[in-house]
């Protein structure tokens, strides 16, 4: 049924988008199930939050025993760490970790250039200078090589990013990181529930740094949490979220260094305790399903999957599956493929995004007007370079295909029926 159904579905939004978006609210609140919709409540969302609305406590300003205190307790039992600080969303979450970890203007923190550019905009938002860095070709993450190269005079920190919930190589990082004094933040916003050698990602570096907002593995429409082993650490972010005031933290009304208002209402918070509830399920049934699908890839030359370090799809989070595109091999582009997939209703995009420095903002050197200290030429020369690896997989290498494709039976029996008859002959 799908097979029919998801291709008129694409050609009614491309004629029709009004008559499309009706169908779309439709088929999200009764065939959910069917067609792999996500997010979607995973426990008791919809009763957390009414509790929280009957109550006077909407904010997590003042009082005790509320509803984020026991996310925060809950979500650093999950994930293996001492402590966890609710925030506004995970943007703000790396925000805060730079300040709180003495990162000043001129400093540096290098991250892999082809992350979200939101990881650039915190960086730059928190008055420190982003650092590009190539990739891996093996695991489409952080490239240790060039990421040495780019350690200069004011670098203080080094950003790990789990790309698409992937585990990047980070004990490799985190020995790095202690070799040259540098501070290690995890961002394991695409990350929650992957695991490193056996522990938790976002539990190795000084601070991780999760969301629950657009596309991550848990959702609440926005919201954040930073963890930390570091009980100092923790107090000094659970200030920050409050404009910097020390009152609750430290018992004293004062404030000692720039902040912002990271807070994260109740509301958010009741709906981020349920969806961490059923979470494990959830992410068990996709390691499943994508685990069946890897079996199959056999059957399709020139595709495989891309894990990061991981040996199987049991130690990631698969926030979106990433696949290595040989196009040779296959007989076909990756831009032909992706558009073949978006016409059959296939949700799509690319392995990793666009490179942060190909934006009009770095190209059109929009930065020199926020970047004021540190070596501007170090950074220009840094805007402008070249990151291969990076460039390749954005172009041809790399194609991430949306996790709503392994959510439900058919969604999975599409997509493999649709990729059989785009490859079929074609590989030689």
């Amino acid at each position: 049924m799908l097979q029919r159904l998801l291709p008129l579905l694409v050609k009614l939004r491309e004629k029709f988008p009004p008559a499309y978006n009706f169908l779309v609210r439709v088929a999200k609140r009764f065939l959910g199930g069917t067609f792999g919709v996500y997010p979607r409540p995973l426990a008791n969302e919809v009763e957390a939050v009414t509790a929280v609305l009957r109550s006077s406590q909407w904010n997590m300003a003042y009082g005790a025993g509320l509803v984020h205190e026991r996310l925060e307790a809950e979500f650093a039992e999950a994930v293996g760490a001492r402590h966890a600080i609710a925030v506004a969303s995970g943007g703000v979450a790396l925000q805060m970790s730079l300040r709180a970890l003495g990162l000043k203007p001129g400093h540096e923190a290098i991250h892999q250039v082809d992350t979200c550019a939101a990881t650039a905009m915190a960086v730059m938002n928190a008055g420190v200078t982003p650092i590009f860095a190539d990739i891996s070709d093996r695991t489409f993450m952080l490239d240790g090589s060039d990421l040495r190269n780019r350690i200069g005079s004011e670098t203080r920190a080094l950003i790990a990013t789990h790309m698409w919930g992937n585990p990047e190589n980070i004990s490799e990082l985190r020995t790095l990181a202690r070799e040259r004094g540098l501070k290690l933040i995890e961002d394991a916003c695409l990350g929650l529930g992957a695991v490193v050698d056996g522990r938790p990602a976002g539990c190795w570096g000084d601070v991780g740094v999760f969301s629950f907002g657009c596309v991550k593995p848990i959702q609440t429409g926005e919201g954040g949490m930073i963890v930390t082993d570091d009980e100092s650490l923790a107090r000094e972010l659970r200030s920050l979220r409050h404009w910097g005031d020390r009152t609750i933290e430290f018992g004293v009304r004062d404030a000692t260094q720039l902040a912002w208002n990271g807070r994260m209402s109740e509301i958010l918070a009741a709906v981020a305790r349920e969806q961490l509830r059923g979470y494990p399920k959830h992410l068990n049934e996709l390691r499943d399903a994508v685990g069946e699908f890897q079996r199959t890839l056999d059957g399709f030359p020139g595709l495989s999957l891309v894990m990061g370090t991981a040996k199987t799809t049991s130690d990631c989070a698969l926030t979106q599956v990433v696949l290595r595109v040989d196009e040779s091999l296959l007989g076909l582009g990756k831009a032909s493929l992706m558009s073949e997939l978006k016409r059959n209703g296939i949700a799509n995009g690319h392995g990793n995004f666009e490179l942060i420095n190909s934006l009009s903002f770095f190209k059109s050197d929009g930065w020199r007007d926020w970047i004021l200290r540190g070596d501007i030429d170090r950074v220009g020369k840094n805007n402008g370079g070249s990151f291969p690896v990076a460039e390749r997989v954005f172009a041809h290498d790399g194609l991430g295909l949306g996790k709503s494709n392994f959510l439900s039976a058919g969604n999975r029996k599409h997509l493999q029926s649709v990729l059989r008859s785009l490859t079929k002959g074609r590989a030689a």
